[in-house]
């Protein structure tokens, strides 16, 4: 009965997705068509990078509230960099990343030498993100890009195949890879699962700590990128909770809250559960009000059952 039960909780984030699919087939006309799924597929793109980057910090016990802010800031910065510094988009785009990796490695120091509570410090250092992308840009949005800054955000490879998709799934195959092949995989997960334990068996648990956040600030800032080049301007106002979509995705996905657990492809469906709901209720008319009420009372339900699994599991 309980390896039925563990079954089920495995595959249940894909049963939820094909009972959504199914439903919003059956109810919306035209729902299901390839164009509708590709358009979900773009929609669900800057979720997918974040949810990588959050699937790091929570599997080796941690969260990040930051990184829906670092978006506008390196998007700000890029744009700026174009447009005032005269940079071409390729060097603009690889120095604005840099600003991401930059802020996941400051958390990290932080919170691993200070022990400041994860929540706390990202959610801080969050604002001064944001702040800075409004001080940079006054609160105006950077329009006026150079040809080739909307490639990466609204580009096709064989008018077919959105670029924004192919990164986020390179993205994903680099998560997967990173913790199901590699030894620092494991140790994220041996860090998430028991720091104590972790320790007195070597491994240097401030370093992967650190590791995982800058992991995590180098995705947001490639998530900030491809939201710039989608957007062809840089927004300060953009991103705005993308950081709560990125850990609903990776908890809807089997991500522990608690750390220790999880697996990148399961981070795969709970973002697919989020854009496939997100598209149907806005096709259906459901306003974005009652789409916040239903992803917070996803939250609290998921998360209730991952806690509940746990006490009865110890």
């Amino acid at each position: 009965m309980d390896q039925f039960l563990t079954k089920l909780k495995n595959q249940a984030v894909w049963l939820m997705l094909v009972a959504i699919v199914l439903i919003f087939t059956v109810s919306i006309e035209n729902f299901a068509s390839s164009y509708n799924f590709i358009t979900i597929l773009r929609q669900v793109s800057n979720i997918g990078i974040l949810s990588v980057g959050m699937t790091f910090v929570l599997i080796a016990g941690g969260i990040d509230l930051s990184i829906g802010s670092v978006l506008p800031l390196v998007g700000v910065s890029a744009a700026l960099l174009m447009t005032k510094g005269g940079m071409p988009p390729a060097l603009a785009f690889s120095i604005s990343a840099l600003i991401g990796v930059f802020v996941g490695l400051f958390n990290g120091l932080i919170i691993t030498y200070t022990r400041m509570p994860p929540l706390i410090m990202t959610l801080g250092v969050g604002y001064i993100c944001r702040g800075l992308a409004f001080i940079a840009t006054n609160g105006y949005p950077v329009y006026e890009l150079p040809a080739g800054a909307s490639i990466l955000g609204q580009g096709y490879i064989f008018k077919v195949i959105p670029v924004c998709v192919l990164i986020m799934i390179g993205v994903i195959a680099f998560g997967a890879i990173i913790l199901n092949q590699t030894q620092l995989g494991r140790q994220f997960y041996a860090l998430g699962g028991n720091e104590e334990a972790a320790r007195l068996s070597g491994i240097n648990v401030k370093r992967i700590r650190i590791i995982a956040y800058v992991f995590c600030g180098l995705l947001a800032g490639i998530s900030g990128i491809v939201m710039m080049s989608r957007l062809n301007s840089g927004q300060p106002l953009s991103g705005s909770g993308m950081e709560m979509d990125a850990l609903i995705a990776c908890v809807i996905g089997g991500i522990s809250v608690a750390g220790g657990e999880g697996r990148a492809t399961g981070m795969i469906g709970g973002m697919l559960v989020m854009g496939v709901l997100a598209n149907g209720l806005a096709v259906a008319g459901i306003n974005e009000y009652v789409q916040q009420v239903i992803k917070g009372s996803v939250l609290v339900i998921v998360v209730a059952v991952d806690s509940l699994s746990r006490l009865r599991k110890n």
